[in-house]
């Protein structure tokens, strides 16, 4: 293999560890598997291995490497890199010093550091050491390796990324912990710092602890290109010009029609589906948005809800988290609770209520799903703030007047409403999130709005709520309505 370091491909990095292999199979395996499905880089890491049985497995990895035309690097032994002649070495802060490891392996070979906040990434910076790439790390919680610093959270990375932009933009980096085809999309979109973003995501179980170790590196591989995508993109297509949006609706049965309907009215096409089996398939259709609604949870709900959330969240598509009633029972506030720590929501809507269950305050203000629970609008904005810094969300508040009282007198309206926000959200860039659903929120007060003029009662003003949402949806004259930024 000809090997050139500025050559080197970081996007899909492969960290070994042999206790995690499935019983039956070796790592020699695992790693052709994933050679043959895309990884781009690999890491030989023996914690437990002499020395001699140590070089053994790293020759018998590097010439599978060198078949594929893939980088090795040995993590740690400086030796058994030597004796290889590995194309690269790792070390850790508490390893040998990157200095002296270049010394050992000369200008021509790969050395990598571990970083784990911003303190280490300056004293890199100050140190002036040769290193060619950094592992940023541990993103999330992970049980592969003992991390006894902090996980940093795509906002940690975020920064460390900043610094490298301002201060040595050549050095490259990779993103590791807690990482699998699930959640590398949204870490790298949220990673980001302007242009800059990491050069790959490095991987440990959810290759090296898989049956198919080859399905699970192509799956991976998908999600990291799709993240890549997503966040290079800067072309914003409005909502008004683009094609029809397609919701999924998981939603409670006493809404399908009415949230079918509304989603119609906006330019939306509504599916409803809990089978398990078509969520793949439904996230490969584009501008595709879930609604994930809690209305109506039964024994089986928390598995339909998180295998469609992780559909939805490895092929990047947004998803509407509708925490319906949460508050209402111990039962509601626990799947509420396992949904939050499962996967990613890009927006969660809800009354004030289901809210401020999300923000562990008051959470017992519910009367069945309604809210019971009275609060100005500031301070609604300076309670509920807690909601977004605990998520991680980024902190933009604004109020939007209009409506009608009539809508808290039918069945569903709240409900619905998550489904004009997905056909705003389904067709925009991640970044135009609120703006969209600004957006659709305006536009459904502003029906409603209207709505309330011609009606008598709550039965007229459903008919009218929905032609006047088909009429504002295509005029996108919202004179009625009027929004505040706070």
């Amino acid at each position: 293999m000809t090997f050139n370091k500025e050559d080197t491909d970081y996007t899909l990095y492969l960290v070994t560890n042999n206790e995690l292999i499935p019983s039956g199979l070796d790592i020699y395996g695992q790693v052709e598997k994933s050679l043959q499905n895309g990884v781009t880089l690999v890491q030989l890491r023996e914690k437990e291995l002499d020395t001699g049985a140590f070089i053994a497995r790293a020759r018998k990895i590097h010439e599978l490497c060198e078949r594929y035309n893939v980088p090795l690097i040995i993590n740690d032994r400086v030796d058994v890199a030597l004796a290889v002649d590995a194309e690269g070495v790792h070390v850790g802060q508490d390893d040998m010093d990157p200095a002296l490891v270049r010394k050992m392996i000369g200008p021509q070979k790969i050395i990598g550091l571990s970083i784990r906040n911003e303190e280490e990434m300056w004293e890199l910076l100050k140190s002036g050491a040769d290193v060619d790439y950094i592992g940023i790390g541990a993103v999330y919680s992970t049980k592969t390796k003992k991390v006894n610093k902090p996980q940093q959270g795509p906002n940690g990375v975020k920064r460390i990324l900043q610094l490298i932009s301002e201060n040595r933009p050549s050095l490259k980096s990779v993103i590791i912990g807690g990482l699998n085809k699930y959640n590398i999309t949204w870490a790298l979109r949220e990673s980001q710092f302007g242009n800059k973003t990491t050069d790959g995501v490095a991987v440990v179980s959810c290759i090296m602890a898989q049956h198919d170790a080859g399905r699970e590196t192509l799956e991976t591989l998908d999600s990291i290109l799709v993240g890549f995508q997503r966040s290079n993109e800067h072309v914003t297509k409005k909502v008004n010009n683009s094609d029809s949006s397609v919701v999924h609706f998981i939603t409670n049965s006493v809404a399908q029609q009415f949230s079918a309907n509304t989603c119609i009215a906006v330019g939306g096409s509504p599916i409803m589906s809990e089978n398990l089996n078509e969520f793949d398939d439904f996230t490969k259709i584009p501008n595709i948005c879930l609604v994930l609604n809690t209305g109506t949870p039964k024994l089986e709900s928390l598995t339909i809800y998180q295998n469609a959330l992780k559909a939805y969240n490895a092929n990047m598509r947004p998803v509407i988290f509708d925490p319906v009633g949460c508050g209402a029972t111990e039962m509601r506030r626990e799947l509420m609770r396992s949904l939050l720590s499962f996967g990613h929501f890009t927006v969660i809507k809800g009354n004030l209520g289901e809210i401020a269950t999300l923000a562990g305050i008051n959470g017992e203000n519910m009367r069945g799903v309604d809210s019971t629970l009275d609060l100005d609008i500031r301070s609604a904005v300076d309670k509920f703030s807690k909601v977004a810094i605990d998520l991680k969300c980024k902190i933009e508040y604004c109020y939007v007047d209009g409506g009608d009282p009539l809508m808290a007198n039918i069945t569903a309206s709240g409900c619905a409403l998550g489904g004009v926000i997905a056909r705003h959200v389904a067709c925009v860039p991640y970044i135009d999130t609120f703006a969209a659903t600004v957006m659709a929120v305006s536009t459904y007060k502003e029906a409603a709005y209207r709505a309330g003029l011609k009606s008598k009662g709550p039965g007229t003003f459903l008919a009218n709520f929905v032609d006047e949402l088909y009429s504002v949806s295509t005029s996108r004259n919202l004179e009625n309505t009027h929004v505040t930024y706070m």
